[in-house]
């Protein structure tokens, strides 16, 4: 059993589990971790905030399908600083390993007025995360990551969190690094899955509902057959976008909280959904309007699930794949399969679906369009402001794990820090970031991140010069607005200072040409819009709606 310093015994254990990027901030406590970060094939990208850190660590994992992602930070307010970045991946159920120094054990929860030290800190973490635990002593070390990898792979992901002393840390002793931890199979509910199977041989127009777990199961091909074999419509949802290719004939994508079409004539019409790892949020129900059928069979990992928002005929506790592999086991030896090709029926659906948005957004469909045409298939787009919002509906994705976004918890700055961790995760994949202007400030230090590590991407500025969101409600509601309305810098000087482009459009139909010159050019171009996406209006007019249109407080 060799010896190692605590530090070094952290890192041979992320090395085992198969880790090959982490996030982290500089702490005096973190020193251990960090040498032995200089002998490792891990790479330590370094950022300017630990919520950065954390929204990196994040989508470094949904882009790799589920690879945890590692996030090294110091105690107190290091630690604090990724709380946010931790809800975000728990509320979208994402495993995230958060590794946190803690002051000398001998001070440990004495509150002493060691520096760093706060009461109680894996407290912190509770709603966070799905286990905590302290590491005592150098032996331990490989013990506690592999159970956290066995947990993080197991059941429902969701970060983990562990806290080391700095005298740990420091000290050497005997430690035996670990194989990757072990995951055993749990057994499928074979008569939940019967069930399931009788109420498919009966409909007559079932519809497949796709979920994130489906993503975080790997279960693409499974989705793929499970609906060509039963000719079944597929909805996805904002964390499985891609989990059926939008371009695949029974693919809806996720358009149906926007698509009165949809609803009318395809979901009302149904009459069984089988439903694969989705919780049915309020955002992909229409806060729980949508005219759901009576027959519903419900697959998650998780039976908290189970009619939280819309009650199942059948549960099916499973991980999707599995499940999936098992009903297309029954569905074969019944012999059911659909009688009838609904390719057509369902392309049609869709085109009307289509039609039916732009005419209520004609800018922003035909913009997102276009942007499609401009980038590569496999493309990772990281979106948020009211353009990014519009991204979820009318953006077409071909493979999960290309299109990131906040979609529960709803971290202000999530695309512009996301954008940086999928483009280090995949240096070698087209990675473009969606910002609002508030939300890019929320991370603009950031930009020396991507200057440091050579990760060149465009990013795109939809400057409204606030919270448009917000102001826009505030307006509708009260005839006023306030702490909505933002001042930003000058956009193009700020790229400039870093060595990067700055490059100003003034009319929508600009964007996706700069987009293609920015890809082409292979460099870091900073794309700023200053048009208001509500409707569509010109920076003039956005000028105008600024200055005086309606009264600021």
């Amino acid at each position: 059993m060799p010896k190692m310093s605590g530090g070094q015994a952290v890192i041979k254990s992320l090395e085992a589990e198969g880790a090959e990027v982490a996030f982290g901030v500089m702490g005096s406590t973190l020193m251990p971790t960090y040498d032995a970060l200089c002998d490792s094939p891990i790479r330590l990208i370094a950022p300017r905030s630990e919520d950065g850190a954390g929204h990196m660590a994040d989508a470094a994992c949904r882009v790799a399908g589920g690879e945890p992602g590692v996030l090294l930070t110091t105690v107190g307010p290091g630690a604090a600083g990724a709380i946010g970045a931790m809800g975000e991946a728990y509320n979208e159920s994402w495993p995230m390993l958060h590794i946190s120094t803690q002051v000398p054990s001998q001070f440990v929860d004495k509150q002493k007025g060691v520096y760093h030290d706060g009461p109680d800190q894996m407290k912190l973490f509770k709603t966070v995360s799905s286990w905590q635990h302290r590491i005592t002593k150098v032996g331990e070390i490989p013990e506690a990551i592999n159970e956290a990898y066995r947990r993080m792979r197991t059941g429902r992901p969701r970060p983990v969190f562990l806290e080391i002393p700095s005298d740990v840390l420091n000290a050497e002793a005997n430690a035996k690094i670990l194989p990757s931890a072990n995951i055993a199979q749990p057994s499928l509910p074979k008569k939940a899955i019967a069930d399931a199977i009788k109420r498919i041989k009966k409909a007559k127009n079932p519809i497949l509902w796709v979920g994130g777990g489906a993503v975080k199961s790997k279960a693409m091909a499974e989705v793929k057959e499970i609906a060509e074999r039963l000719q079944t419509p597929v909805f996805c949802t904002n964390g499985s976008k891609g989990v059926l290719p939008d371009d695949h004939p029974l693919s809806l994508g996720n358009m149906l909280s926007v698509s009165n079409v949809l609803q009318e004539e395809v979901l009302a019409k149904s009459d069984l959904v089988i439903a694969v790892g989705t919780r049915f949020s309020q955002r992909a129900t229409k806060q729980w309007t949508v005219p759901m059928p009576k027959n519903i069979i419900h697959i998650d990992i998780d039976k908290n699930e189970f009619g939280r928002n819309y009650k199942p005929k059948v549960a099916v506790k499973g991980d999707a794949k599995a499940v999936l592999q098992a009903m297309l086991t029954g569905l074969e030896q019944e012999g059911i399969s659909a009688k009838e090709n609904r390719t057509g029926k369902t392309q049609e659906f869709k085109k009307k679906a289509l039609e039916e948005l732009k005419k209520r957004q004609p800018a922003e469909f035909n913009l997102l369009q276009d942007i499609r045409k401009a980038l590569p298939r496999d493309a990772i787009v990281a979106s948020q402001s009211i353009m990014g919002h519009w991204t979820r509906f009318g953006l077409e994705c071909y493979q999960p794990g290309c299109f990131l976004f906040a979609s529960t918890y709803g971290s202000m700055g999530f695309s512009f820090h996301a954008a940086i961790g999928a483009k280090a995760r995949y240096p070698d994949r087209t990675v473009v970031s969606f910002c609002g202007d508030g939300g890019f400030m929320f991370g603009s230090g950031e930009m020396a991140t991507i200057q440091k590590y050579n990760l060149n991407m465009p990013i795109v500025i939809f400057n409204n010069g606030g919270y448009s969101i917000l102001r826009q409600r505030q307006e509708m509601k009260y005839g006023r607005h306030i702490g909505t309305e933002l001042s930003n810098p000058d956009f193009m000087k700020f790229a400039e200072s870093f060595g990067f482009k700055g490059v100003r459009v003034n009319e929508v139909g600009e964007v996706a040409p700069r987009i293609e010159e920015a890809l082409a050019d292979g460099k870091t171009w900073v794309i700023e819009v200053p048009i208001e996406f509500a409707g569509y209006r010109s920076a003039a007019e956005t000028e105008q709606l600024l200055r005086g249109a309606t009264k600021t407080v």
